[in-house]
């Protein structure tokens, strides 16, 4: 359940954006959650935590990830909303 929340916040964060005129403002939420995403892979792989601390830096990066895939797919759905007008 709480994935899902992410999930769906990473997805409205594209119609959130979606008045600015710009066209890649739609996909700035997800380039952002990637790269927080791949920033603490990277940091989980230097700097490994002992025990419980490990699991909550595999968690933050399942958070991150799910946000970016909501973000993908609103930017997706965002981007074919204005392509149609």
């Amino acid at each position: 359940m709480f994935f899902l929340v992410i999930f769906l916040i990473g997805l409205v964060l594209p119609f959130i954006v979606m008045k600015i005129d710009a066209s890649w403002i739609i996909w700035s939420p997800a380039i952002i959650f990637f790269l927080a995403a791949i920033l603490m892979a990277l940091k989980t792989a230097v700097f490994p935590g002992a025990g419980m601390a490990d699991l909550a830096e595999r968690i933050y990066i399942m958070m991150f990830g799910a946000a970016a895939i909501g973000s993908v797919i609103g930017g997706g759905i965002v981007h074919f909303i204005k392509s149609k007008k």
